[in-house]
Order: C-alpha cells, then structure tokens, then sequence
C-alpha cells in the first residue's frame, strides 16, 4: 500500500531535496555559475518550486548557509557552554584547566574539519576567497564564536594580555585548523597523503598541541 505524505511533509521533503541539490551544485559551481534548472533536477522537482521556498537564486545559496551553519553550532555549542562556565572561574584560577580546554577545543575543531562535508568545505574556501552575506552567516554562527572562544582562552592564560595580541594568536592557532580546509590538496601533496584518516589525522592533532601550546605558554 502506497503512503501519502501530509502537504506539509511533502514540502519539507521537497525543500530538503533541493538545499541538498544546491549545496553540491553551489560547491562545485560556484554562485555565479550555479544553474537553477540544473540543482531542481538533481532534486528531482519541478524548477518552479525553488521560487516557492525560496524566492531566488539568492534566497537558495543562504538557505544552503543557514542549514551548514545550523549543524556546524550542533557541534560548536556544547563546547562553549562548557567554556563560559570556565571563565567565570576567578582571575589566576583554572589555567591547567583552561589549557586542557583549549588543546580538546582546537582538536576537536580541526577533527570536524577534517570530517565535515566535502561540499561544505568548498563552499567553505569560496566564501573566504570571495565574500558574499553568506559570510556573514558563517562569520556569526561559527568563525567568529569560534575565533572569540580562543580570545577567551588565550587572555585566560596569558592575563594582562593586550587584547590586539591575544587576537593575533587566537588567529593564528585559527589558521593551523583551516589548513585541512583551505590548503587541503596541496598538504595532502607535500606528504603524500592519500586521505586523511587515522595516523595522518593523529600526526595533525599532534603538531596542532604542540604549536597552540608554544603561542600560548611562549613569550
């Protein structure tokens, strides 16, 4: 016996088919490039319906981004919930233990980078080359929680920071993790990699200790 879907099923159905059609239409296209016609038959529906959920090609590539970044924060949340309850400790107490934070913090960053969606990190990479208000997005939701959780961290460490400094490192502990997105290839090239997986990833999580421990605990 056949099972009809309820209308309201049916278009949520529909809307996931096509955000999950435009995400690997956008990553490989590009916005510009990217053709409505094609991403609503690789979703299987008729091209109209991409004006009825989402208005415009526009409206379309910022849902994909509201989607990423809404999964991205299932992972992303937890970990600063745990930090707020870090920092409120009194000035000079819990530094072991916001060191042990941040180590955990930046490997499992970088583990979910390595991890993640591939479409999601060519979309990823686009959006750092070439800025839309997509950026925007990812910038609130993930980055840039992200990139203050480590400003957090680093002035918990280093108290009496200047807080430009405390910026400059967090950025630079930041771009250790987006290596595995933005020069992925070409790492995966100097050593000569064919994935990254177990013993490559460990390698990774190893040297990312190391140096996040050096910029933090160094001079």
């Amino acid at each position: 016996m056949d099972v009809k879907l309820k209308p309201s099923l049916r278009g949520e159905s529909t809307r996931d088919a096509l955000l999950d059609a435009a995400t690997l239409v956008f990553a490989r296209a590009g916005f510009g490039s990217a053709n409505l016609r094609e991403i609503a038959q690789a979703a299987n529906v008729n091209p109209a319906l991409i004006g009825y959920h989402f208005r415009s090609k526009e409206g379309l590539y910022l849902a994909v981004f509201e989607r990423m970044v809404s999964q991205m924060r299932l992972a992303l949340d937890p970990a600063l919930a745990s930090l707020d309850q870090l920092l409120a400790e009194p000035e000079g107490a819990g530094r072991e233990q916001a060191l042990a934070f941040l180590l955990a913090f930046v490997e499992n960053m970088l583990t979910y980078f390595v991890g993640e969606h591939p479409a999601w990190g060519e979309l990823f990479v686009r959006e750092q080359q070439s800025p839309t208000q997509a950026f925007e997005l990812l910038y609130d939701g993930v980055i840039g929680r992200g990139q203050r959780a480590l400003v957090s961290l680093v002035l918990k460490l280093r108290q009496g920071e200047d807080l430009d400094k405390a910026r400059l490192i967090a950025a630079t502990i930041f771009s250790q993790l987006m290596l595995v997105r933005l020069a992925r290839t070409p790492l995966m090239r100097l050593m000569k990699w064919n994935a990254i997986t177990g013993p490559e990833l460990e390698a990774l999580k190893a040297l990312v200790r190391r140096n996040t421990t050096l910029l933090v605990l160094g001079d």
